[in-house]
């Protein structure tokens, strides 16, 4: 294991961050392992406080927030974690790490020589949090937070390690992945590796996004921001809505490399979480429109995990996207869940 020396911030926050190195690697679900097996973790809060781990998109990497005091760019849930947010670092101890083939430092799958795409799934991301969790010498943590696939996360971990945690709170993902959002990740899945064929994998990465761009907002976001009428452009019309397309798929292009994409697009559609195996206390969030994990899938779920968990439906114009842009309504949603998790 690797590690920096731990920092002092506002408020008595302490960020430590560092790589555990699973020499003999990490056995994955489906076959094969990874070997040796690097994930990078981060951990910041007080020493004594309740631990939390937390874990996003696919895009997202293990800097939830900006570490209180500091200069660090900001985090991808800022906001609903920070100073005097609901994940506040100076009342909570956030853990997070950066996912197996993610756009952070961990380890990903070996490419078989085959070509066939590594079959990596939420449960073994699960795993991975625990190893961290063990290296951490923190036997249980306070609470799991996931949203869209760190959601699909959390709901294994709530499955296979309930002994782990207290509860789950499962934001935008269900226990299987909906036919129609598996359906457009096939598509993508096929324009990168076209796109590999032909050298071209960082056009076919900006491609791919700008497709998954489409479902992550809402019908009505979209007729709002984006309903002008077309240029006249060097060589074509050019509609408003490309400028947005455009642009989060150069970004995304230029943070993932082609194989770790193929892998996390993969997983998001080998979820397959039993409910009758949840143990841990869950609380669903559905979003209203939800193009990834609709509504009536979620509520589905909560169905089939009987007594014992909670469902919140919360409405928004951003769609899936909206634990990232409601920032206001998911302070509350995450704050309310952190007071019954510590009342529990």
């Amino acid at each position: 294991m690797r590690a920096g020396s731990p920092r002092a911030g506002a408020g008595g926050a302490v960020l430590i961050e560092g790589t555990l190195t699973i020499l003999d690697g990490l056995p994955l679900r489906m076959g094969g392992q990874i070997t040796p097996c690097r994930i990078s973790w981060r951990l910041l809060g007080p020493e004594e406080a309740p631990v939390v781990a937390v874990m996003g998109g696919i895009s997202a990497d293990r800097r939830v927030c900006a570490a209180p005091g500091s200069e660090e760019a900001e985090g991808w849930w800022e906001g609903v974690a920070g100073m005097a947010a609901a994940l506040d670092p100076q009342r909570w101890r956030i853990l997070s790490f950066d996912f197996l083939a993610g756009p952070g430092s961990s380890s990903a799958p070996a490419a078989p020589a085959s070509g066939v795409i590594p079959s990596l799934t939420p449960a073994d991301q699960g795993d991975a949090l625990r190893a961290v969790a063990d290296h951490l010498e923190l036997p249980r943590l306070h609470a799991v937070l996931g949203a869209s696939y760190g959601g699909a996360v959390a709901l294994a971990f709530a499955a296979d390690h309930a002994e782990r945690t207290e509860s789950a709170l499962v934001i935008g993902a269900a226990h299987r992945s909906h036919p129609m959002a598996t359906a457009l990740r096939v598509v993508q899945r096929r324009i990168v590796v076209d796109a590999l064929a032909r050298g071209t994998d960082r056009e076919g990465l900006a491609l791919a996004r700008a497709l998954a761009m489409t479902t992550y907002r809402s019908h009505e976001e979209f007729e709002r921001r984006f309903a002008g009428e077309p240029r006249i452009g060097p060589d074509r019309l050019r509609f408003p809505v490309e400028d947005y397309l455009d642009h989060h798929g150069r970004i995304f292009a230029e943070r993932f490399d082609a194989l770790g994409f193929l892998c996390l697009s993969l997983s998001m559609d080998l979820q397959d979480v039993d409910p009758a195996r949840v143990r841990a206390p869950v609380t669903l969030v559905a979003m209203e429109p939800d193009a990834i994990a609709p509504l009536w899938q979620v509520r589905e779920l909560y169905e089939r995990l009987g007594p014992g968990h909670t469902l919140v439906e919360v409405h928004t114009t951003a769609g899936h996207d909206g634990f990232l842009t409601d920032v206001e309504t998911f302070r509350r949603v995450v704050g309310r869940f952190l007071r019954g998790a510590a009342e529990r």
